[in-house]
């Protein structure tokens, strides 16, 4: 299972590959909208890396609730906790 830690880099590297912020400057505090510059479409962009990379799925309805990386790191150690994601038929 991952650890926080690589939680949080593997975010940082999204982020970074989309915004061309250095993963240095983005914290857990860092807002995505608001700190990072990413619109809707962008963000949507970052948590699908994270559910391939992670290899979980991330209800839309809780897409919508995520604002930060800690946010981001929440979900995912959520997800991971749960299990393998289910697999549509």
């Amino acid at each position: 299972m991952s650890d926080v830690n690589q939680i949080r880099q593997t975010i940082r590297e999204s982020v970074a590959r989309i915004t061309g912020i250095p993963p240095a400057e983005i914290h857990d505090t860092s807002r995505y909208r608001e700190d990072l510059g990413l619109d809707s479409l962008s963000s949507l962009e970052v948590v699908i890396d994270l559910e391939y990379a992670f290899r979980i799925k991330v209800p839309e309805s809780q897409i919508q609730t995520i604002a930060t990386v800690q946010d981001t790191i929440l979900v995912v150690q959520e997800h991971l906790a749960a299990g393998p994601a289910a697999t549509p038929a």
